[in-house]
């Protein structure tokens, strides 16, 4: 797996909802779903249960994650692909 791939997945394992996921990942809902469908045919098993309605973790991303994570804490990179913290206001206009 690459690293843009780990911190998809961690990121939508966080989030569990595809809108806010693509949001801070700056990309459209759908392709935030191609990413994970691309990912889940990698590792060659659902990574997640989702619905039209709902996202949750599948056993094996409920294990991965639980792998994961603190690993990607100790070497994140301080630039990373996606956008981790959530999205910053936009500045106030001045009348």
């Amino acid at each position: 797996m690459e690293r843009d791939e780990l911190e998809r997945f961690l990121l939508l394992a966080e989030e569990l909802h595809f809108g806010r996921t693509a949001e801070r990942m700056r990309l459209s809902r759908a392709r935030a779903s191609q990413l994970v469908q691309r990912l889940e045919r990698r590792v060659g098993a659902p990574l997640f249960i989702h619905s039209s309605r709902r996202v949750g973790l599948a056993a094996l991303g409920r294990q991965l994650r639980a792998d994961l994570e603190p690993h990607h804490r100790t070497t994140a990179p301080s630039t990373p692909c996606c956008t981790w913290a959530s999205p910053t206001p936009s500045p106030a206009r001045s009348s």
